[in-house]
């Protein structure tokens, strides 16, 4: 009851009449009619995580054709009674399943879990596993029962993200377990010595034999694929897979791909890539516009593969940046480049505001994308456009923050790559004009620009503008008060620099600063009789770093580094005195020194600054 009194004024306004005579039909999703995949956690979480009839309703009265509950996979019962209700309002069920199952601690998962090339053991059985498959095929199966009698369950949503402790990426990337080696040798007609397990890949490599590895375990990979499809269409030969995330692993492109899609049952794509914006400080136009470059550049994969597939883009309200009215844009964007959008459905909460301002603009994309209006994305926001809001919520913790003098002269700043979303803080003089220098850095094939925004102490938005891709530009403003004033800084998948200012300026680390490459010495203030701090630093799979940090008279006094299997290092310092402390960034024992990001500890002052004497302080208490 409490749905229909909450949504009541959204579906006055918009509404569907999905299980009339315009229902769709099951041939015509992907095609002529574009897929419309909600991933329910808002809506479930009512009832104690059990889809109940209300839910589906509510799906299908806001134009969606697809229904998913995140939780309940393995309960039958109910993707019967989830079936049953779709297919009476008209839309279909994909039950959703994670593509990875926890092994347990005990011997009899000894030699059988995924191993990394690196060695590394994820608590995870092997896709090489009789576990694995006997578990996986043991529900996809029954599905594809349950479908005759409730032909709205259309396939399985598999989620192959890797959630175990200990992640190098997303399932499945070759797995160098006990099973296949055993398979490999004894195929191979192999010795295969005692090896440990970070010792695998290189004997492999050593003796000539891994790209002969890597194809008896991808057509291991194939046969187990193509057995569970062969179980599958002997039922249901229209039953689909849908797979996350697109455009694949390993696994997925090798295996999953061509033993999976059929004529018959294309197979569906999940893409991630969409799920906010590029960056979270990204305009709205151009956040679409971006995300619309990844979909075209992600689809060319399965189509070089050449395979029947459906192919969508993902939105997460979760993300930072996915406002609701950029959410609904987002999904008419991805419908009119590719096959149709899911909705991973988590973030707000359903008797609040947030779910029923999300579920008007899922609402609005619904039916602007099944009448084709594709161009709507563009029309002009209804909400005002805040793309710099998340950058600024924190700053009123800092707005007391001492202010260093500056000489009015420009100072050059070391080679400091920005990557991402960041801020910095200026210490600004009332009346003399205050400039920094910036410049757009290119990485990769990227072709972002670089765009910023500066507010006063009031938080009040002074100025904006864009600095185009591999070009240098300026912000230069005259204060009217003396304080501290913030610039927001974005470039999308490229990276910046500051090159030079004439203020000071700190960069803001209190909740991550952004980077990528090495760094030298930048310096934060510790006030006196501060206690031990903590710095942190992390990398991303194998993108590695090391910190080192110094005290005052530039002596070392910790360091610590990521690894491939410890992607956060925290360094903890027991200051002897207050003052102006440093740290580095350099190149870890293991890895690539990329991106990463560094935090400091919210007892010390958020900024880092090129120049010890223009470190920020705390104003003495």
């Amino acid at each position: 009851m409490k749905f229909f009194i909450t949504l009541g004024v959204v579906f006055s306004l918009i509404s569907f009449s999905a299980y009339t005579e315009a229902t769709t039909t099951r041939a015509e999703l992907g095609k002529s009619e574009k897929l419309c995949i909600l991933v329910d956690k808002v809506m479930q979480p009512e009832a104690k995580w059990v889809t109940e009839e209300w839910m589906v309703k509510a799906a299908a009265d806001a134009g969606f054709n697809v229904f998913s509950p995140r939780i309940g996979h393995e309960r039958l019962d109910e993707v019967r009674r989830v079936a049953a209700w779709c297919g009476q309002y008209g839309i279909f069920h994909l039950p959703w399943m994670r593509g990875s199952l926890t092994a347990p601690d005990g011997p009899e998962a000894d030699g059988k879990r995924v191993v990394w090339e690196d060695g590394m053991e994820q608590a995870l059985w092997s896709p090489n596993a009789d576990a694995f498959w006997d578990w996986t095929t043991r529900y996809i199966v029954e599905y594809a029962r349950i479908s005759l009698k409730f032909p709205a369950l259309m396939g399985v949503f598999l989620d192959y993200e890797n959630y175990a402790p200990g992640k190098q990426g997303n399932l499945y990337s070759l797995s160098y377990d006990d099973i296949i080696l055993k398979q490999f040798s004894e195929a191979a007609n192999l010795e295969l010595p005692s090896l440990a397990r970070d010792k695998r890949k290189a004997w492999l490599e050593e003796k000539g034999l891994h790209e002969t590895f890597a194809e008896f375990q991808v057509n291991h990979w194939r046969e187990r694929c193509r057995a569970l499809r062969q179980a599958v269409d002997a039922i249901a030969p229209a039953f689909q897979f849908c797979v996350y995330p697109a455009p694949g692993t390993p696994f997925m492109v090798q295996a999953v791909y061509p033993e999976w899609a059929t004529a018959q049952a294309p197979l569906i794509l999940a893409d991630a890539c969409t799920y906010g914006r590029p960056s979270r400080f990204l305009p709205e136009q151009e956040s679409l516009a971006g995300n619309k470059a990844r979909l075209l550049d992600n689809i060319k994969i399965p189509r070089e593969a050449g395979i029947p597939f459906i192919y969508t883009g993902g939105i997460d309200p979760a993300v930072r940046g996915a406002d609701p009215e950029f959410s609904g844009k987002n999904a008419v964007m991805i419908s009119g480049v590719t096959d149709g959008y899911w909705i991973f459905y988590e973030g707000p909460t359903y008797t609040k505001d947030d779910h029923a301002e999300y579920w008007k603009w899922f609402t609005w994309a619904n039916s602007a994308i099944r009448e084709g209006r594709f161009d709507a994305q563009h029309q002009p926001r209804e909400n005002p456009e805040s793309w710099f809001a998340e950058a600024f919520k924190q700053v009123g913790k800092i707005a007391e923050l001492g202010v260093p003098k500056g000489t009015g002269q420009h100072v050059a700043w070391p080679n400091i790559k920005l990557r991402g979303d960041n801020l910095i803080v200026l210490a600004a003089t009332a009346g003399t004009p205050a400039e920094v220098l910036l410049q757009d850095v290119p990485v990769g094939a990227y072709d972002n620009a670089l765009l910023w925004e500066l507010r006063d102490p009031s938080m009040k938005t002074l100025l904006s503008g864009t600095i185009p891709h591999g070009t240098n530009g300026e912000v230069r403003f005259t204060p009217e008060t003396e304080g501290l004033y913030f610039l927001a800084l974005t470039s999308g998948s490229c990276a910046y620099s500051i090159t030079s200012t004439n203020t000071p300026a700190g960069l803001y680390a209190a909740e991550g600063l952004s980077l990528i490459q090495g760094v030298g010495r930048l310096y934060f203030y510790v006030p006196p009789k501060t206690g031990a701090f903590t710095l942190s630093i992390k990398g991303q799979g194998g993108e590695t770093a090391r910190l080192n940090v110094f005290d005052p008279a530039g002596n070392p006094i910790a360091t610590v580094q990521t690894s491939t299997k410890q992607q956060t290092a925290k360094a903890t310092v027991t200051p002897g005195d207050g003052g102006a402390y440093s740290l580095e960034v350099t190149k870890a024992d293991e890895g690539v020194l990329e991106d990463y990001t560094i935090t400091l500890d919210a007892k010390l002052p958020p900024t880092l600054s090129p120049l010890a004497e223009q470190v920020f302080q705390l104003p003495p208490k």
